[in-house]
């Protein structure tokens, strides 16, 4: 078992019957209840208000409130979790039960989640990150909120015994073992939104949206561009409360993120396992020497667009320099990405990016891969040797006329693609070549593959493969990284 899985509920094992199982707070289904009836009514609201009836209305909500807290009820009674030496495991469901297990040997992180409305309880959920690349499927809503503490420590202690002598402790920190790494003020944070792209769309479609109301008294227009008005404001007022309150910080556990205005989230990320950084700036930023830092951390994914932003962005917006100074932290303070030289593409490249082609840059050294591009938004990607899982070469048909490929690192999942646009083919090769001997010796410089945790299926070693030629007919060939296993847990 490799993470999260779930499956009908099974009979209890020795060790599940020895453990007392618990629940959660008896007010979830307090919590749980207005959510659902805020759900069902931002659905069918434009239903409800066009019944002429509104008695009918009142009962049909009456009766969503009382199904909600007897289904509330139930699923909260059905509800159970127990943790022994190894597993965590959690069965719910009212109609159809489940049995979730979660390895706590394969935790890589515990997340604390406060909705608003759990805030006005003191409870707090708690969001399992497990090293199986999957969704986050394993939670626990909701837990008094010193009690989710106390529950997060002590998994995170057990896994660390499970595991046996740490690299990264994963105690709790206290705060005088805390190092600020950066924080995010109020006015800075609405400056930023204000001069988004989004921000500049919504203002410009609220425009003129009154003006064509007003010139031609028709409703017609604004019905069709409202909604959009009304998502731009939503995304931005997202990313207003998603936000709010930023704070990055570093410990012996790792580097550890809070934010929120109306939902209070902590997540705490292992450096071991940020795969590579990418520097954004923004073109609207640029004048202020504003940039933005995200990371690419392996094994979270999530089908939820905004906790993937999130959850990737280390710094939502701050001065270049600090933002620099983050990333050498994050990565290491040998690891400086303004010291690699990059090599800017051949002259022939413009016909191929005539706009891009004097941002387009491409380098490394023994310790990082890096790639520079962008026309309004640029930004600097920027990978670890030994984080790299392999290499391509692609050229379509116009490469090919001009004798020129592209370069691809490929690495884990996120918002990190260093990527070398417009290279010149015999360089692309050498610097494929270069690439494979930096990662080999880097990797058995950091110990990789890494020692397995009890249980643990050994990976197989990869095959070594030689870089192909381009492909003669045209479509795209590739090349990849005949190498070890990359650390991406």
């Amino acid at each position: 078992m490799t993470g999260p899985v779930t499956r009908p509920a099974a009979p209890r094992t020795d060790a599940e019957r020895r453990a007392t199982y618990r629940r959660l707070s008896p007010l979830t289904p307090v919590v749980r209840g207005p959510l659902l009836l805020v759900a069902f009514l931002g659905t069918s609201w434009q239903q409800l208000l066009g019944q002429r009836d509104r008695g009918l209305v009142a009962v049909l909500l009456a009766g969503l409130l009382v199904a909600g807290a007897v289904y509330g009820v139930a699923s909260w009674l059905r509800t159970k979790y127990w943790i022994t030496e190894e597993e965590l495991r959690i069965d719910t469901g009212v109609v159809v039960r489940r049995s979730r297990r979660i390895r706590i040997d394969r935790l890589q992180g515990i997340d604390i989640v406060q909705p608003l409305l759990a805030r006005l309880f003191g409870l707090a959920e708690l969001r399992f990150d497990v090293a199986s690349g999957s969704d986050r499927e394993g939670t626990l809503a909701f837990l008094p909120h010193a009690e989710a503490l106390r529950l997060r420590r002590s998994l995170l202690e057990r896994r660390d015994d499970l595991r046996g002598p740490p690299s990264v402790p994963s105690a709790a920190p206290t705060a005088e073992e805390e190092l600020l790494l950066a924080r995010l003020d109020l006015r800075r944070l609405l400056v930023s939104l204000a001069l988004s792209v989004e921000a500049l769309l919504f203002g410009g479609l609220a425009i003129a949206t009154t003006a064509a109301l007003l010139m031609t008294g028709t409703e017609v227009l604004a019905g069709a561009v409202l909604p959009a008005v009304l998502g731009l404001a939503l995304t931005v007022g997202r990313r207003l409360t998603s936000y709010y309150g930023f704070s990055l910080t570093s410990s012996p556990a790792g580097l550890h993120v809070r934010r929120g205005l109306t939902a209070l989230s902590s997540q705490t990320i292992n450096p071991l396992r940020v795969q590579g950084v990418v520097v954004v700036e923004p073109w609207l930023w640029r004048p202020l020497g504003w940039a933005r830092l995200e990371v690419s951390v392996a094994g979270y994914r999530t089908t939820d667009a905004d906790q993937v932003e999130a959850s990737s962005t280390l710094v939502p917006v701050a001065p270049r320099a600090e933002v620099l100074a983050v990333v050498r932290h994050v990565l290491g303070s040998e690891r400086d990405v303004e010291a690699v030289s990059l090599a800017a593409p051949p002259r022939r490249a413009r016909w191929l990016a005539p706009l891009g082609v004097r941002t387009m840059a491409l380098g490394q050294d023994p310790r990082l891969l890096v790639s520079r591009r962008g026309v309004l938004s640029r930004r600097l990607d920027a990978v670890p040797q030994e984080r790299v899982q392999s290499l391509q070469l692609t050229q379509g048909p116009l490469d090919r006329a001009f004798g020129l490929v592209r370069v691809h690192v490929d690495s884990p999942p996120g918002p990190v693609r260093v990527v070398g646009e417009a290279r010149d083919r015999d360089e692309a090769r050498e610097f494929v070549g270069e690439a494979m001997g930096h990662g080999g010796a880097a990797r058995r410089l950091a110990g990789w593959p890494p020692a397995q945790p009890r249980g643990a299926a050994t990976p197989p070693t990869a095959d070594t493969s030689q870089v192909n030629s381009p492909n003669p007919s045209g479509a795209e060939s590739s090349a990849a990284l005949p190498a070890e296993d990359s650390p991406a847990t």
